[in-house]
């Protein structure tokens, strides 16, 4: 547990504005990357930041977040649930990849009018290492399966 709260202490100071090193920067702080403008391309740009580990086939978790209207986290993210498999460094790279893929997307670039809508919506993602299956992707509630 102590992992996981140093983690979201991280988390926050880079939401905050602390410095960073470039390398940690968010994707979509570029220039040459275009601002997300609607809920599909969040999903792509989410998908992007997202590296699935290796031996954690059947793992999944699942984030609640609310973004802020220029495209930063407003809190740290809630883990709301859970399902690691494999044996305990397995369960832990894939938790720690779920959260660099949040530290790496955000802030994102996005235009005024996708950024009223985000913050008046909570984000609920959840990264999945299955074999994709239909899942409920409507504005908000967004699932990124591993690629095959």
């Amino acid at each position: 547990m102590k992992t996981l709260q140093a983690r979201l202490i991280a988390l926050a100071l880079i939401l905050d504005g602390a410095p960073v090193a470039p390398s940690t920067m968010a994707w979509a702080e570029t220039a040459s990357s275009p601002a997300v403008n609607n809920w599909a391309d969040l999903r792509a740009v989410l998908a992007s930041c997202w590296t699935v580990p290796a031996d954690t086939e059947g793992s999944q978790i699942a984030f609640r977040f609310g973004l802020n209207k220029t495209g930063g986290m407003r809190s740290p993210p809630l883990v709301r649930s859970r399902q690691l498999k494999g044996d305990q460094e397995a369960r832990k790279r894939f938790e720690d990849a779920a959260f660099a893929a949040l530290s790496r997307c955000f802030p994102m670039r996005i235009t005024p009018v996708f950024g009223a809508i985000l913050g008046e919506s909570p984000i609920r993602l959840r990264l999945v290492n299955t074999p994709p299956t239909a899942a409920y992707q409507i504005n908000n509630n967004i699932t990124i399966f591993a690629p095959r």
